[in-house]
């Protein structure tokens, strides 16, 4: 099928590498995010399946970036199911240690105290992106919480962007994470829809 569209209308690249169409609702959810990433918050984007969720956060991570106001983190470790909070404190240490050989401490009081003196050093907000976040346990996203509030009780700022499926809002409702919810700026991504004519 994918190959009759291409040649169809005569496309050179292939679907997933023909470039980016934003919407104004793709506007709008990006301004959102940005605010919310400067203000330390917990961000979650919703969206079923192919509605183009980790392609936005690419490309807001590439935007960061490019204008080096905030720090960049994500998690990249493929075994979503498994990740506990040490796999995202390690992937921040990964992304804002100075030199290549990066030191992840075992004890959580000294893992602690260093990420705080990491987020000092970088001098600008951080962002942790998490894809496939609704997967996460709850557990996971309680630590995620509290570890930002030991930065910011350090006078650091660390955000974090949660992607996934509608699950995932579904979830930060519930009574067990309504402490998390409350504190989550949620959005829901609906693709191209309403867009298709353009």
């Amino acid at each position: 099928m994918r190959t009759e569209v291409i040649e169809y209308y005569r496309l050179t690249k292939p679907l997933n590498r023909a470039g980016y169409y934003e919407t104004a609702h793709h506007s709008q959810i990006i301004k959102n995010v940005r605010g919310a990433l400067l203000e330390g918050r917990i961000v979650a984007l919703c969206g079923v399946i192919g509605s183009g969720k980790t392609v936005m956060l690419r490309r807001l991570q590439q935007q960061l970036k490019d204008e080096n106001r905030i720090t960049v983190s994500r998690s990249l470790t493929a075994e979503k199911h498994s990740v506990k909070l040490s796999t995202l404190v390690a992937a921040l240490f990964y992304d804002l240690s100075p030199g290549k050989k990066v030191r992840v401490p075992s004890r959580t009081e000294d893992r602690e105290r260093e990420l705080q003196e990491l987020v000092k050093k970088s001098k600008r907000p951080v962002a942790l992106f998490i894809d496939d976040a609704h997967v996460l346990k709850d557990d996971t996203l309680t630590g995620l919480k509290r570890l930002m509030e030991v930065i910011e009780g350090d006078g650091g700022c660390l955000s974090v962007v949660l992607a996934g499926w509608p699950k995932l809002r579904n979830d930060l409702r519930r009574p067990k994470l309504e402490e998390i919810g409350l504190r989550t700026d949620t959005f829901s991504l609906d693709g191209i829809t309403g867009s298709q004519r353009e």
